[in-house]
C-alpha cells in the first residue's frame, strides 16, 4: 500500500489533479500488453507521448509501468500475467473505457461511495467539499487523482467539475445480478474473439455447455464487468472450450445424420391409413393450448402431407418453426394425437407417426418440407465444418488497441499540439539591406566572406528557425486575429529602444480591441533610457493609459536606505533579466522569450536565440512566471502620468528610497 502511495505522488499532476500517465485508455493498453505477452512499456509509450504533449511534463517510465501493473491487478483484470474471465470481456471489449470505469467503481468500495455522493450534486462544487468526501491518505494520493485520470472529474486546486453521465453509467452497472449469468453473458462475448465462431446459435449452444447458463444478451458490458469485478476470480480454461467445441460438432454430427435420412425416408411405409367419418378439416384441429388459426392450419397440412406420402414416417418438429409457428414439441402431440385417425410420438425433435387419416383437407407441403431439410442439412454441415477448422485461444485479441490509441490522440486540444519554434537573430544580409551591410563590411575582405556564409545560412537554415521580428509579429498578430477572452499583452524586457516604435502599431491596435499592457522592466535605468521608452512606446499609446501598467523589478543582495547621488554598481543591484512576451491564457495565447531584448542589436544584429509557441502548457509556465515577478514587483508600479516628467536621476525602488 505505502508503495502505491509513493508512486502516485510521484505521477500526481496539479490542475487538473490526475496521475501522470494514467487513463482507461491506457489501463486497457496495459491490459492488451499481457494479453499478446508484450512489455508494458511498447504499449504504454503512446499515451507516455500523448501525455507528454498534454501536460508538457514528464514523470518516471517505471512508475508509469508499475502503476499501470497495480491497476491491472486491484481492478481484477489479470492475476499474474493471466488475465481474467473479466479482463478477458474487457481486452475483447470495443467500447472498453465504460467496462473499465464500472470495474474500478465495483471493485474499490470508496470509489463508489464518493461518487454517489458526487452524482446528486449538478454543479461543480469547491475543492474542500470533495476533499471531504476523502477519507484517508490512499483516498486523497490515490483515488482521487485516480477518479480525475479515468474521467470521472476533472479536480481544480478550487473546484472540482464531474462528468456526470460517466458516474451514472458506472453507477448503474452495480446491479444485483448472479454470477451464473453474468459468467454466461461474459462468454458470448468473448467465444467470438477466443475462437473466430460468427454463428450465434453455435456460440449460445457453447455458452450452455461451459456455464450451464444459455445466455440472454439482456445484460451490458459494463454490468458484466461490474457483476464479475465483485465475485470470485474466474479465468478462461482453454480445454473447457476445446470440449465444449469437439461436444458440439458431435452433436451437430447427429442432427446431420438425423436430417439426411429425414431427406431420404425408407421404400416401404409403417404409417398406416385410417378410415374417419368425414375428410379431416381445419376444425377437427384443436384449440390446445390456445393455439393461433395459422398454426393449427400448419398442423392439418402436415397430417395431409403424411397422408399423401406414407413413406414420410418421421417428420422434423423443426420443419413447423421454421414456417413461424411458436408451439413446445408436448403442445404438437397434444394437437395432433387429438385429430381423428392420428397417432404418433414426438421426441427429440422428431413426430414418429404410426396411422394418419386417409382424407385429409389440407395443402401437400412436401416440396417445402424437401427445401426445408436441404437448406437444414446444408446449414448444419457447415457448422460442423466451422467448429472443425477452429481454433481456440487462450486469451482475447485485444480488438480495441489501436482505437484506444487513435482517440487519445484525438483528445489532445490544438493547444496541445503545436509547433515550437527556435527563435534567433542572426544578421540577415537581405533583410537588413545593401547600405547597412555595404556599411558593416567596408573592405574587409573577412567581413564579405561572413557577409556571403549568412546569407547561404539564411537561405538554407531549417523550418523550425524562426527570426525575433517574425516572431513578435506574430505573436501580436495572434492577439488580433483570434478571439481571445483573456485580454491581456505581457512583456518583460530590461532593456529597449527604438525598436518598440516598430511594433507599436500593432501594441495600439491590441490596445482597441480591449488588451491590457502589462510592462515589466528594470527600476534603475538612466534618465535618458525612460525618456527613450517614454517616447517610442508610451507617448504612442496615451489615449489608452487606463490600460497600460508598467512595473518594475530592481533589488540590492543587501537592504540598505540609498540616495540618487549614490553609485548604483556598488549596491550589488539584480533585477529583471528574462525576455519574454505573452498574449492571452494558456489555452489560447502564445509565448515568446529568450535572450533578446526590445532592442535593435537583439532583432537585427546580436547572435540571440529562444523559442515561441502556442502550446497550453508552455505559454501557461510562461504566464505563471510572469505573474510572479509582477505581483512582486507591486510596490513599484510606475503610474504612466508619473513617466511623463522623468527626474535627471535615477529612480529608486521603493523599499530603498
Amino acid at each position: 500500500m505505502s508503495d502505491i502511495i509513493d508512486i502516485a505522488t510521484d505521477l500526481r499532476t496539479r490542475s487538473p489533479e490526475r496521475v501522470w500517465g494514467v487513463s482507461a485508455g491506457s489501463v486497457y493498453s496495459a491490459l492488451s500488453a499481457k494479453a499478446v505477452s508484450e512489455p508494458l512499456e511498447e504499449r504504454l509509450s503512446p499515451h507516455v507521448r500523448a501525455e507528454t504533449l498534454r501536460t508538457n511534463d514528464e514523470r518516471d517510465m517505471s512508475d508509469v509501468v508499475d502503476i499501470h501493473e497495480w491497476s491491472l491487478e486491484e481492478f481484477g483484470l489479470t492475476d499474474g500475467e493471466r488475465l481474467t474471465l473479466l479482463g478477458s470481456v474487457v481486452a475483447a471489449s470495443d467500447n472498453p473505457r465504460p467496462l473499465i470505469r464500472a470495474t474500478v467503481v465495483a471493485r474499490i468500495q470508496s470509489a463508489e461511495t464518493v461518487l454517489r455522493s458526487c452524482s446528486e450534486i449538478e454543479e461543480n462544487v469547491p475543492r474542500r467539499e470533495f476533499n471531504s468526501l476523502l477519507a484517508d491518505e490512499w483516498d486523497e494520493v490515490v483515488l482521487g487523482p485516480l477518479l480525475g485520470s479515468l474521467g470521472f472529474a476533472r479536480i481544480h486546486p478550487d473546484s472540482v467539475e464531474f462528468s456526470l453521465e460517466r458516474i451514472e453509467t458506472a453507477l448503474h452497472a452495480q446491479q444485483r445480478t448472479s454470477r451464473e449469468v453474468a459468467i454466461s453473458e461474459a462468454y458470448s462475448r468473448i467465444l467470438p474473439n477466443l475462437t473466430s465462431l460468427t454463428d450465434e446459435s453455435c456460440i449460445e449452444d457453447l455458452v450452455k455447455q461451459i456455464t450451464g447458463e444459455s445466455p440472454s444478451g439482456e445484460l451490458s458490458g459494463t454490468v458484466v464487468a461490474a457483476v464479475l469485478a465483485n465475485s470470485t476470480t474466474t479465468f478462461v480454461v482453454e480445454d473447457e472450450i476445446s470440449d465444449a467445441i469437439l461436444e458440439q460438432r458431435q452433436e451437430h454430427q447427429t442432427e446431420f445424420d438425423t436430417l439426411r435420412s429425414l431427406l431420404t425416408p425408407a421404400a416401404e411405409s409403417d404409417v398406416s391409413h385410417v378410415e374417419t367419418d368425414h375428410p379431416i378439416e381445419i376444425d377437427d384441429v384443436p384449440d390446445i393450448a390456445q393455439l393461433d388459426d395459422e398454426t393449427r392450419s400448419l398442423v392439418l397440412d402436415i397430417v395431409a402431407t403424411v397422408s399423401t406420402h406414407p413413406d414420410l414416417t418421421e417428420f422434423a418438429v423443426g420443419f413447423l418453426t421454421s414456417q413461424g409457428a411458436s408451439i413446445t414439441p408436448y403442445t404438437l402431440y397434444q394437437a395432433l394425437s387429438s385429430v381423428p385417425g392420428v397417432k404418433c410420438e414426438v421426441s427429440d425433435g422428431i413426430v414418429d407417426f404410426e396411422s394418419v387419416p386417409r382424407e385429409v383437407s389440407g395443402d401437400d407441403l412436401r416440396a417445402e418440407y424437401t427445401t426445408y431439410l436441404v437448406e437444414e442439412c446444408s446449414a448444419v454441415k457447415h457448422r460442423i465444418d466451422t467448429l472443425s477448422d477452429a481454433s481456440v485461444a487462450s486469451t482475447p485479441t485485444p480488438v480495441a488497441a489501436e482505437m484506444v490509441v487513435a482517440e487519445e490522440y484525438e483528445s489532445l486540444s490544438s493547444g496541445d499540439v503545436t509547433p515550437v519554434y527556435f527563435t534567433h537573430t542572426l544578421p540577415d544580409p537581405d533583410a537588413l539591406g545593401e547600405k547597412k551591410m555595404d556599411d558593416y563590411v567596408g573592405d574587409s575582405r573577412g567581413l564579405g566572406r561572413e557577409r556571403a556564409r549568412l546569407r547561404r545560412w539564411h537561405d538554407e537554415r531549417p523550418s523550425g528557425l524562426r527570426s525575433y521580428t517574425a516572431m513578435t509579429d506574430r505573436l501580436f498578430s495572434h492577439g488580433l486575429e483570434h478571439d481571445i477572452e483573456d485580454k491581456v499583452l505581457r512583456i518583460m524586457t530590461p532593456f529597449d529602444d527604438d525598436t518598440f516604435n516598430e511594433y507599436v502599431a500593432q501594441i495600439r491596435r491590441l490596445l482597441d480591441h480591449g488588451f491590457r499592457l502589462r510592462l515589466l522592466t528594470r527600476h534603475t535605468k538612466e534618465p535618458w533610457e525612460w525618456r527613450r521608452l517614454q517616447r517610442n512606446l508610451l507617448s504612442e499609446i496615451k489615449e489608452h493609459r487606463d490600460r497600460v501598467t508598467v512595473r518594475t523589478y530592481s533589488r540590492f543582495k543587501e537592504h540598505q536606505r540609498v540616495t540618487p547621488d549614490m553609485d548604483f554598481q556598488d549596491l550589488g543591484e539584480f533585477g529583471i533579466h528574462g525576455k519574454l512576451q505573452t498574449v492571452g491564457a494558456p489555452e489560447e495565447g502564445a509565448a515568446l522569450l529568450g535572450s533578446a531584448n526590445f532592442m535593435e542589436n537583439s532583432y537585427d544584429w546580436n547572435p540571440e536565440c529562444g523559442v515561441y509557441t502556442e502550446r497550453a502548457q508552455f505559454v501557461d509556465a510562461a504566464i505563471e512566471f510572469f505573474d510572479i515577478v509582477w505581483d512582486i514587483s507591486s510596490a513599484d508600479e510606475l503610474s504612466v502620468d508619473r513617466l511623463q516628467e522623468i527626474p535627471d536621476h535615477p529612480l529608486i525602488p521603493t523599499y530603498y528610497s
